[in-house]
């Protein structure tokens, strides 16, 4: 278990933050690395031609790091839809193939395959929510009545935290031939993941939410037989040669044979890297089975405080630990958002549910403040 970790953040003691499934805060390493960075662009001339390259080779290996890849299999994005267009666009389909998603499933991650699918006479195979909310079995039950040329999940959704067992989905392999994309945006940096346990074919994850980064900055997992397929751009720096700055002009049609071809233009982006690496370092510190265990632990109380108030939350073994979304019998008023926010406790909803989404700055302190405001709410209606 891991000790409060509110200091490495600038939260003041009167701000209860229950929502990192949006945005997270960046640790204060994080902002002295990137005022840092920031700064050293008005000093361009003490930017040198490996600065090009290091920050950026870092970065990609420390989020290899965190799902047992090697650097050479991670591209550097801008964002989740990038990632799903890289995706979309090296994936075959053919008239009459069907590919699977989510119901209520993030837009990036479906706006790719409704126009590839348009494209090539496709079409897309919506798994509805679970009334159980156990979305494995909801997704090879499809995966069962269906055949899936491509299977597109995320590992925890981003409406509610609803937990999908990626190793049981992509074991159906065995019996199904399908490829498969995933989303770890709302569970990497708390969940660990062996990319080798579910040989999935690309992986995408933004870095603005649980990895502790800044916004416009992501990561892509290419599998190796991919590692030679069609990028979205065709820059300079993911071609051979790229270090020397004195041959660009030395112009050739080779690029890059690993993932690093994949590459968003003008990746080195050395004032967004820094922070982003900041965020890295610190989750390796931690050790993500450590995030799990304490922020599993934190939901599980704080669940047991609101049930008394009467919220339901879903049944943990369907949710992922880091999240917890409740709902009330008697509902919420329109206005729950800005009553919370007016006690400086901020939270999202979703529909009927609020979303809780804590990280380790979170303590007992914010937990009571929380509990206390839902009373009120409560007991006003």
């Amino acid at each position: 278990m891991i000790e409060n970790a509110r200091h490495l953040f600038d939260i003041p003691r009167d701000v209860h933050y229950f929502n990192c499934a949006y945005m997270s805060p960046l640790l204060n390493s994080a902002v002295q690395a990137g005022n840092a960075s920031v700064s050293a662009k008005a000093r361009p001339w003490k930017i040198s031609q490996t600065d090009f390259f290091t920050h950026s080779d870092r970065a990609r290996e420390l989020f290899a790091g965190l799902i047992n890849a090697q650097a050479k299999d991670i591209a550097i994005i801008p964002s989740v839809s990038y990632g799903t267009a890289v995706a979309a666009q090296n994936l075959p389909l053919n008239e009459g193939d069907k590919i699977l998603v989510l119901a209520e499933e993030f837009p990036s991650n479906l706006y790719a395959w409704r126009v590839k699918a348009k494209a090539q006479g496709a079409s897309l195979v919506m798994v509805q929510r679970p009334d159980n909310n156990d979305w494995t079995r909801a997704v090879l039950r499809a995966l069962q009545d269906n055949v899936i040329k491509v299977a597109v999940i995320p590992q925890t959704h981003w409406i509610d935290g609803g937990y999908l067992d990626l190793v049981r989905i992509a074991a159906a392999r065995q019996q199904y031939e399908f490829a498969l994309v995933v989303d770890l945006t709302q569970s990497l940096g708390v969940l660990g993941l062996d990319v080798q346990s579910i040989q999935a074919d690309f992986l995408v994850c933004a870095s603005y939410k649980w990895l502790l980064g800044p916004y416009s900055f992501g990561f892509l997992y290419v599998d190796p037989k991919h590692h030679r397929g069609i990028p979205l751009e065709y820059g300079w720096i993911n071609r051979p040669g790229a270090h020397d700055f004195s041959r660009l002009i030395d112009y050739t049609d080779d690029i890059n044979t690993d993932a690093t071809r994949f590459d968003m233009g003008e990746r080195a982006n050395m004032q967004l890297t820094p922070i982003v690496i900041a965020g890295l370092e610190q989750i390796h510190e931690w050790g993500q089975a450590n995030i799990e265990a304490s922020l599993a632990a934190y939901t599980a109380k704080l669940s047991e405080q609101l049930a008394a108030l009467g919220f339901v939350a879903c049944d943990k073994a369907y949710r992922s630990p880091h999240y917890l979304s409740v709902k009330h019998s008697g509902g919420l008023p329109d206005n729950l958002l800005s009553l919370l926010a007016n006690e400086q406790i901020y939270v999202s909803r979703r529909g009927d549910n609020i979303r809780i989404s804590p990280h380790l700055y979170n303590n007992a302190h914010d937990a009571a403040q929380l509990t206390a405001a839902l009373a009120k709410v409560v007991s006003a209606r």
